[in-house]
């Protein structure tokens, strides 16, 4: 049967149509707007809410998916978006850390294993084992190209919460730091006040403190209690702190040579030694195997003032140089300690020890450096007699003294 010319064109013509439609379905497909993260914290359902991805061979070449997950949740996939159109869906192995206190929700690593021939800087999380979703949430994985260590200390600060005011507190406690060699301090901020804000600012703009929201109460009930107990209707225990100390580790692991877990009424002060380098100096001879230094809390009541320190009455919070008297440590109860580590060979951190890492873990004894902390007493039967003085923090004062001055001329004489 001969073919008309007609027919052949209207051949040609659909022919060409259906490659047009093809390749701009191809297209669109490929372009539609790519959906990233912007929060910190980011929900994915009602029981999965992602932290941040971050690329971790150090066991086999796998991304590290620090989220916060319901202990129900027991599949969850990774899709990774391979250069330059490709994408390759794993199973996620979930992982919940064994601290969550009894609370539903709990810090969880979702360990997505690297697919073979995939080039990617982007994975996305779901509970479907579907390729073809819209609006899928992408996040930047990172760490992925890590470069040497350019600062030798960074202080984690997990939460900050409920209209933070300690003014006076938060500028000598990182005024310390700084004397003892941070080059960094790193804070997760849910809410504080405006006058707190500021202080954040001025640093910030120094480039000495990295403030990190923290929204966490948007997407969950909070509980400023550690421990859940009957009764409570929270999701989560103290606002999300064990996740916040895990992601300040991973977003220093190749930035900060060690990491030291704190809050903000805490100081990690040598006893020995001047500072944290000349400590880590003598503590890397004695101890060449251990990852992780467990340092002893020592609480100085806020109840326990001495006079010849009365300045800044004006700002608001703790001075921290009119408390120096020191409760005895009670042997016959456990006794919190936080923590000095080499972010590198840490996987997973609770608040008072790491709960996996390579390398030893150890115990400092209180004649190297204590754990200064500057708070209310949660002892109830101890008396003033039964306190020890202790001047270890005024060794500071020649320098601590004026910049804490000059960080308050700075940010309050403006108003």
């Amino acid at each position: 049967m001969k073919t008309s010319p007609f027919s052949m064109f209207y051949i040609c013509c659909l022919c060409v149509c259906i490659t047009v439609l093809s390749f701009f379905k191809h297209k669109w497909e490929h372009s539609k707007p790519i959906v990233r993260r912007q929060e910190t914290l980011t929900a994915v359902s009602n029981k999965t809410f992602i932290i941040a991805p971050y690329y971790d061979p150090r066991d086999k070449k796998a991304v590290r998916v620090l989220s916060i997950v319901h202990v129900s949740v027991t599949e969850l996939y990774c899709l990774f978006h391979c250069l330059p159109n490709q994408t390759v869906l794993v199973r996620g192995q979930i992982d919940i850390h064994r601290d969550r206190y009894g609370f539903p929700y709990g810090t969880a690593d979702i360990l997505c294993s690297e697919p073979l021939d995939c080039e990617y800087n982007d994975i996305s999380i779901q509970e479907s084992n579907s390729t073809h979703q819209d609006d899928i949430i992408r996040f930047r994985v990172r760490n992925h190209h890590p470069e040497p260590y350019t600062v030798n200390f960074t202080v984690c600060i997990s939460t900050v919460f409920g209209r933070y005011n300690n003014i006076l507190q938060t500028i000598q406690i990182i005024e310390m730091y700084r004397l003892l060699g941070a080059s960094r301090v790193t804070i997760y901020n849910t809410s504080c006040s405006r006058a707190m804000d500021k202080v954040f600012q001025y640093y910030s703009q120094q480039g000495l403190v990295e403030v990190i929201q923290w929204p966490i109460d948007q997407h969950l009930l909070t509980s400023s209690e550690w421990h859940y107990t009957k009764g409570l209707t929270s999701q989560i225990g103290y606002y999300g702190q064990t996740a916040t100390l895990n992601d300040c580790i991973y977003r220093n692991m190749y930035r900060s040579k060690y990491v030291l877990l704190n809050d903000l009424d805490e100081i990690i002060l040598p006893v020995k030694h001047w500072n944290w380098m000349s400590l880590m100096g003598d503590l890397e001879e004695q101890f060449p195997d251990t990852s992780v230094f467990c340092v002893e809390n020592h609480v100085f009541p806020i109840t326990a003032n001495v006079s010849g320190f009365d300045l800044w009455t004006d700002v608001p919070g703790v001075n921290i140089l009119s408390h120096p008297f020191r409760e005895p440590i009670n042997r016959k109860v456990f006794n919190n300690r936080k923590l000095l580590v080499n972010p590198r060979k840490v996987f997973q951190t609770s608040i008072h020890s790491v709960l996996k890492h390579k390398g030893t873990s150890r115990n400092l004894d209180q004649n190297m450096a204590i754990n200064f902390h500057c708070s209310r007493s949660k002892r109830k039967k101890i008396s003033q007699d039964d306190l020890i003085e202790d001047h270890i923090l005024r060794r500071y004062n020649l320098s601590l003294v004026p910049n804490v001055q000059k960080v308050i001329d700075h940010v309050f004489t403006k108003d």
